[in-house]
């Protein structure tokens, strides 16, 4: 293909998946790549392997040759953040800032689905993807999902991509346009990285500002946040929430919804096999998603019939002597913690902590003693833990997630639910959300 990459001159920021991907593609339609990360050479040697035998260049140890080179434009990773000098060099420079989800987007020749939002991102994701596949078609998951979009580009006209994207991915893309555009819900989250509530919205409304009317944005009508942004695209709404008033809807036990003016019922809640109101919101979400697509109802209900949790958010791990062990390390704010909890209706012995972010923990004393019969935290917001909850609440303090797991063993009893949903994030001991899950289900497995 006769690609606009062709003979250009890009700084690709960080050597993670996104700078991964975005190097090879680069380097695969005719351009020039230089890797940078400050990391040493030391701790990234199998990538600058695999980045040399391609022809690419690689800086390690600091930016230096970005901060001084000339470039076309620069592909940042949604983990970076540059300093004011970086920002500076490129700015006299008029060089431009894109993150890897705006490269790809400006590859991509065939019309996408994106998904955005505070939590359920990579489950709604998931489940568009899988009714696309039951409806025949040829899809293929990226984004925030956990592989690059760049890595699968340029793909064929038959290949429709479900991209998940996150907050920092949206903050240089000034032209994404997904056909069909996803918010599901904005809460408190990344805060530490976003000024106010109020610039995170603004971040994952970019979703949905360069669509047009041939274009469609589903949007949940129960988010005041989230429903404002209708006022503003150019874009068909399609809702989904609580009410008979939106096009996919809860009502009692099913999950409705209205096509060619007609109400029906899409499945009974009992024929979801997610666990709790917020994935049978998510599973609206996906419906009206690949709707708008074109998909017609009858594949959407059967591949909702055969949903599968996705790991580590609110995965089911084991059941030991009557005790139920479940994974949602994916929880690194309280919201996804207290919704979490929503799906479980008593005898949970949460286990919970790592490092906090910005958001207060107080809204957690309400959910005991029920359905929290206790409490096990741990890691570095124990502090902050016990500085905002009442001493007197069944809690326990411990190390690490080995010792909580151990001790909620020890006071779990037949027809109890031990859930890691630990509302903070994972990086004062694991590497990643994944990584802390894995190890709690190598943990339980032995017990």
């Amino acid at each position: 293909m006769d690609s606009f990459l062709k003979g250009k001159k890009v700084a690709v920021v960080g050597m993670a998946r996104s700078g991964i991907g975005a190097a090879r593609l680069i380097h695969r339609l005719g351009g020039h790549a230089l890797v940078s990360d400050i990391k040493p050479a030391t701790e990234l040697s199998q990538v600058i392997t695999e980045l040399h035998s391609l022809g690419i260049e690689t800086e390690t140890g600091s930016h230096a040759r970005l901060a001084s080179g000339s470039f076309d434009f620069v592909v940042l990773s949604p983990g970076v953040v540059p300093n004011r000098e970086l920002l500076s060099a490129w700015d006299v420079r008029s060089i431009p800032i894109w993150s890897e989800l705006e490269l790809a987007a400006r590859v991509c020749e065939v019309p996408w689905i994106g998904v955005t939002g505070s939590n359920g991102k990579t489950t709604t994701v998931n489940l568009i993807a899988d009714i696309l596949r039951v409806a025949g078609k040829k899809v293929i998951m990226a984004g925030n999902v956990g592989q690059a979009w760049s890595g699968f580009l340029p793909a064929d006209h038959e290949t429709v991509f479900a991209i998940e994207v996150s907050s920092f991915q949206l903050e240089h893309a000034p032209t994404v346009k997904p056909h069909v555009g996803v918010v599901l819900n904005l809460y408190e989250n990344h805060l530490d990285r976003h000024a106010s509530m109020q610039e995170y919205a603004e971040l994952k409304s970019r979703l949905l500002s360069n669509q047009n009317e041939r274009d469609f944005a589903v949007l949940n009508a129960d988010d005041k946040l989230v429903s404002c942004m209708a006022d503003s695209i150019k874009s068909k709404a399609v809702w989904f929430g609580s009410n008979g008033t939106c096009n996919f809807w809860l009502e009692d036990d099913k999950l409705m919804t209205k096509s060619n003016g007609k109400v029906a019922v899409l499945l009974k809640s009992a024929e979801l096999p997610l666990i709790g109101v917020h994935n049978r919101m998510n599973a609206l979400a996906a419906a009206a998603a690949a709707y708008s697509f074109g998909i017609k109802l009858e594949p959407i209900r059967n591949s909702l019939q055969q949903a599968k949790a996705v790991e580590h958010r609110i995965e089911f791990v084991a059941v030991k002597d009557g005790v139920t062990y479940v994974n949602d390390s994916k929880s690194t704010n309280m919201t996804a913690t207290l919704t979490a909890l929503d799906a479980f209706p008593k005898n949970v012995i949460l286990l919970f902590g790592g490092r906090p972010k910005k958001e207060s923990f107080t809204s957690l004393a309400k959910r005991f003693p029920c359905p929290v019969k206790a409490m096990i935290y741990f890691g570095e917001a124990r502090e902050k833990i016990r500085a905002e909850l009442a001493a007197d609440l069944p809690m326990e303090e411990t190390d690490d997630l080995h010792e909580a797991l151990l001790r909620a063993r020890s006071i779990a009893r037949s027809g109890d639910t031990v859930l890691l949903s630990p509302g903070c994030a994972s990086f004062d001991q694991f590497t990643n959300f994944e990584e802390r899950g894995r190890i709690y289900k190598s943990y339980v497995s032995e017990l």
